[in-house]
């Protein structure tokens, strides 16, 4: 990931001249697709279960751009609100009969996404523009479950890819579409110990689908 942020910013820099940048600031609507795999093994017995969980939200995010003459450009797009991935319930019934803990019940478990960034590249093509970018977030658990485990928080990073058009309104404006694939990287969570005096493990895989609509202003 560091290496793609200094071909970022090295590429950027080589292309760009003090005199020939146009600055521009937005707004994005992204009408976001979240699919989102999970599997919990359990270290008393090695038992996984897995979800498979797909979401349409609308994530809304600022966004900073410097473009050349020739329409390279790099940016930051900054989410600025949290959002819940994956709230599910689960009722559970105990079948651990090595020990007296009765785990039984039902179980809540949710991720708090929050501090979203991407920083990215934009190439133009033709009428068209693509743009590749580096994300980076963080989730922050936020269970309820019978056993007594917790998971806690950590960073994520990611990959993004998207491909979109401009069009030019009065006065600087302008009106930007595009279809954006972002594909987070594969996390690993240990729980702190249960009742059975073990952990557990939770290897989670999100990814990201959006079709993004943004209005800004060029300076």
């Amino acid at each position: 990931m560091k290496k793609l942020i200094t071909a970022i910013f090295g590429f950027a820099l080589i292309c760009f001249s003090a005199d020939a940048v146009e600055r521009k600031i937005g707004l994005t609507a992204a009408l976001t697709d979240f699919e989102s795999t999970g599997t919990e093994t359990m270290k008393s017995n090695s038992d996984k279960t897995s979800t498979e969980i797909s979401e349409k939200v609308v994530v809304p995010s600022l966004f900073f751009e410097i473009t050349s003459d020739a329409g390279l450009g790099i940016g930051i797009d900054f989410i600025p609100s949290e959002a819940e991935l994956g709230s599910r319930s689960k009722a559970k019934v105990d079948i651990d009969t090595d020990d007296a803990a009765d785990n039984a019940g039902t179980n809540k478990a949710s991720a708090e996404v929050s501090g979203h960034q991407t920083i990215y590249l934009r190439i133009p093509v033709k009428a068209a523009f693509l743009k590749v970018g580096y994300v980076s977030a963080d989730i922050e658990t936020t269970e309820n479950l019978e056993t007594g485990t917790t998971y806690g928080n950590k960073s994520v990073n990611g990959t993004m890819v998207s491909i979109g058009f401009d069009k030019d309104l009065p006065k600087g404006a302008f009106l930007r579409a595009e279809l954006a694939y972002t594909d987070y990287d594969d996390i690993t969570l240990t729980g702190s110990a249960d009742t059975d005096g073990v952990s557990n493990k939770v290897d989670a895989d999100v990814d990201a689908t959006a079709l993004r609509i943004s209005v800004g202003k060029a300076f």
